[in-house]
C-alpha cells in the first residue's frame, strides 16, 4: 500500500530537457535563445521546440525581449509562435522576487486550429539555501478570445539551481500543470513533469564601446 501512493506521488508523464543560451551583444543587447524536447518514454510520442529573441536589458532589473518559436512532434501540431515579453525583478534581503508577462501569438499548419492570442503571467520567488537556489513559481495561461478570455493551463513550478562552471548553471524542476476549457468547472486534464534545465551565458570578445558601461562624469 505504501509503496503504490509513494509511486504515485513521484511518477511523471515526461522528462523535458532544456537548454537555454544567452548570447551577449553588448552591455544592452543579447540574443536568447533555448531548444527543448520532452521524453515520453516510448518511441511514438515526442515532442521538439526551438525559441530565439533580441533581448534589451533596461536597467539592472527589468528587460524587454521578442522573437519567434517553432514547435512539433507527434504530441503536438505544428506551430510558429511569435512572442513579446516584459521581466522585473527585486530583491528583498536575500529573497528576489521576479513578476513575468509574456503575451504569444500562435499559428498552426493545421487548417483544422485557428489563430490563437494568449497571455502568461509568471510570478516566482527566489532564496538560497545550503543545496542550491529554490524557485517557487507559478504560470497560468490566459486565451484571450473575442467573446471572452479563459485560463486554459496553469502550470505550479519548484526548482533547485546550482552553478556548474563559469556561466552555466543546472536546475531541476519539478512542473504541475493543469488544463482547462470555458465548460468543465475543473481541470481537464493533469500532467506531472519533470524538467532538466541547462543555462549558459556566452560572452564574445568584449571589444569596442558597446560592451562598456557609460563612465559617469
Amino acid at each position: 500500500m505504501s509503496f503504490a501512493i509513494t509511486d504515485e506521488l513521484f511518477a511523471q508523464d515526461f522528462i523535458w530537457f532544456h537548454y537555454f543560451n544567452r548570447y551577449k551583444l553588448s552591455y544592452k543587447f543579447s540574443i536568447d535563445s533555448d531548444f527543448g524536447w520532452r521524453e515520453y518514454f516510448d518511441s511514438e510520442r515526442y515532442r521538439g521546440q526551438f525559441r530565439s529573441g533580441l533581448r534589451y536589458d533596461i536597467n539592472s532589473n527589468m528587460y524587454a525581449r521578442a522573437g519567434f518559436m517553432y514547435v512539433d512532434g507527434s504530441v503536438a501540431s505544428q506551430e510558429i509562435r511569435f512572442y513579446q515579453d516584459y521581466v522585473y525583478s527585486f530583491k528583498l534581503h536575500d529573497i528576489t522576487i521576479q513578476q513575468r508577462i509574456r503575451l504569444e501569438q500562435q499559428t498552426f499548419t493545421d487548417p483544422n486550429k485557428n489563430f490563437n492570442f494568449r497571455i502568461r503571467y509568471n510570478p516566482a520567488i527566489k532564496f538560497p539555501s545550503p543545496i542550491g537556489q529554490w524557485t517557487l513559481a507559478a504560470e497560468p495561461f490566459v486565451s484571450v478570445k473575442k467573446d471572452g478570455s479563459y485560463i486554459g493551463a496553469n502550470r505550479l513550478i519548484v526548482g533547485v539551481k546550482n552553478k556548474i562552471y563559469g556561466n552555466v548553471h543546472f536546475t531541476l524542476q519539478y512542473i504541475n500543470e493543469r488544463a482547462y476549457n470555458r465548460v468543465e468547472t475543473g481541470y481537464i486534464n493533469e500532467t506531472q513533469m519533470i524538467r532538466v534545465r541547462i543555462d549558459h551565458v556566452i560572452h564574445p570578445l568584449r571589444t569596442g564601446p558597446l560592451f562598456g558601461r557609460k563612465k559617469s562624469r
